[in-house]
């Protein structure tokens, strides 16, 4: 039977503090409370629609929100009114959805497109869940164990940002610093990368928003 892996990064964080005088989390991360995750799923939502240019166009539709989820993935949910919508295809881009490649003609998105994009997000948005004790735990996991293990397998890291630079990645790059993300020379063969994402886990389970609950690469034994 596998030890959680929660118990384990607990120990070799605190293993980490004792040798090298490291602070670490090492206590369950808060998650962010309902009224946090309510402010940040109206200021995204704020952000999209001026990302619409519909804003003084047409009235802001008013869209009961469903299911709020992360930011680095879109729900099931979200894909499926899309197609309802009628939508083909889409892509995603610093600001969120790409439009640009909507129409397979190259046409220009039309307002109702905009619109209807703009009701299923508000059904579904996606937000950055974590909060700053969370992102602490992550940093503390990538830095205190990921980054060795991915080490002990071969593959170096690099450019390890420091802990406020990983706070700040999202905003300042468009996307969160991962370990994966950084490899020097990450595998191209499918079997030997998804070996090591079973030996190296890029997450660990139970904090939504940044746990991989579920990786079709993971060759679990």
């Amino acid at each position: 039977m596998r030890t959680p892996r929660i118990v384990t990064l607990v120990v070799l964080l605190a293993a980490a503090v004792a040798t090298t005088g490291c602070t670490a989390t090492t206590a369950a991360p808060k998650a962010l409370t309902e009224g946090e995750l309510d402010a940040l799923v109206r200021a995204e939502l704020d952000r999209q629609w001026e990302f619409t240019g519909l804003d003084g166009v047409v009235p802001r539709p008013v869209v009961e929100v469903e299911k709020a989820g992360s930011i680095d993935g879109f729900q099931p949910e979200f894909g499926q009114c899309m197609s309802d919508a009628g939508f083909s295809g889409w892509g995603t881009g610093p600001r969120g959805l790409d439009m640009s490649t909507v129409n397979p003609d190259g046409a220009a998105t039309t307002q109702q497109q905009q619109l209807d994009y703009y009701g299923c997000l508000a059904r579904f948005p996606g937000v950055d869940r974590l909060s700053t004790e969370q992102l602490d735990f992550v940093y503390d996991y990538y830095t205190g164990w990921l980054v060795p293990c991915l080490g002990q397998q071969g593959h170096a890291v690099t450019d390890v940002p420091s802990r406020e630079e990983f706070h700040d990645s999202r905003e300042l790059m468009g996307w969160r610093w991962t370990p994966y993300s950084a490899l020097a020379a990450p595998p191209t063969n499918e079997t030997v990368y998804g070996r090591l994402l079973s030996i190296c886990e890029p997450t660990i389970p139970g904090m939504e928003g940044w746990s991989v609950e579920e990786n079709p690469f993971l060759a679990r034994e």
